[in-house]
């Protein structure tokens, strides 16, 4: 990625005070705000088309529409850049981009909305592939995610962080359900999904093959943490997958929403209160939502809050439709 196309992100757009005005229901015709997911086999998109749902019908002057993206290091560029409004992406990518760390080679302007849910890593394979570990990956076809994807990201850090490098194995970029089906055919020996429990693409899976998902130690575990701050041990529960009869030792790492820094204060504070006042709406989406709590709503400490969002959690009982000028 060239250093030429991030020296070309601007300022907040200037519609901006535009976009408030639709917020506050001015007398000019609504606008549109624009939620950077991921591909359609993941859990971003319905997750973040469920959002725009909720803010669409409560947010007076607001119509917001969810975008079909790459994944997270798209997103976070979009909403740097001003060509998306809102952004899903995983916690160590927008620790990354904040910092001007790894991909990003310098600070991107972003603050957090809030936090929503966990991503578990899933490492996948095929019993009769014999992968039961990752040092067993070496000179293997492994999939690692679509370019540009907050897995792409996480399982370049699992590899390297245990001391297996991507020269050492045969690496392929494909979206959730490529992988998929790519384990089906053969043509790769193992893959990383990251997304919600419950993936459509890894239920099916297993309905068809014996899938196996490849546990990490707790050394392996430690040794990442102590690497990448912005991850944690997850376990899979037995029974979430067909055939998955024990639990699975693996990674957890926090979705966020985030915006551009110079989001009007007002439209953060509104578009997270609607989003926690109607959090029912996507639990009917997916159960993942149910970690989507008050005490949750800041998980990647690395990266500072939006004002408005601060706002709203210090008194989350207050009305979304209170002065906006007392903001």
């Amino acid at each position: 990625m060239s250093r030429g196309f991030f020296n070309s992100l601007g300022p907040w757009p200037a519609c901006a005070a535009a976009l408030l005005c639709g917020l506050l229901a001015c007398s000019e015709s609504g606008r549109t705000l624009a939620i950077a997911t991921g591909g359609p086999s993941g859990l971003y998109y319905p997750f973040g088309g469920g959002l725009a749902q909720i803010w669409s019908r409560e947010i007076e002057g607001v119509n917001v529409k969810a975008e079909v993206t790459g994944g997270s290091v798209t997103n976070v560029i979009q909403v740097a850049r001003g060509e998306s409004d809102i952004g899903m992406a995983m916690a160590d990518v927008v620790s990354a981009a904040h910092a001007g760390t790894g991909k990003f080679p310098r600070a991107l302007p972003l603050r957090v909305l809030f936090t929503a849910y966990p991503n578990v890593v899933h490492i996948l394979t095929l019993a009769e592939n014999g992968i039961d570990s990752i040092s067993a990956m070496r000179g293997k076809r492994i999939s690692l995610g679509a370019q540009g994807s907050g897995t792409a990201v996480a399982a370049a850090n699992v590899l390297e962080g245990l001391g297996l490098g991507l020269e050492n194995i045969a690496p392929r970029y494909l979206s959730f359900g490529e992988t998929t089906s790519a384990l089906k055919d053969g043509t790769i020996d193992a893959g990383f999904v990251v997304g919600g429990l419950g993936l459509a693409a890894v239920t099916e899976l297993a309905v068809t093959r014996n899938l196996l998902l490849v546990a990490l130690s707790e050394t392996e575990l430690d040794q990442l943490v102590e690497q990448f701050p912005a991850y944690a041990g997850f376990r899979i529960p037995a029974g979430t997958y067909g055939g998955l009869d024990v639990p699975v030792q693996t990674l957890g790492i926090w979705s966020a929403l985030v915006v551009h820094e110079d989001m009007p204060k007002a439209l953060a504070f509104r578009l997270a209160c609607e989003a926690y006042g109607h959090r029912d709406r996507l639990l009917k989406i997916s159960p993942v939502a149910s970690a989507m709590t008050v005490a949750t709503a800041h998980e990647v400490p690395a990266v500072p809050l939006h004002p408005g969002s601060l706002r709203f959690l210090q008194d989350p009982a207050q009305p979304c439709f209170m002065d906006q000028g007392a903001l």
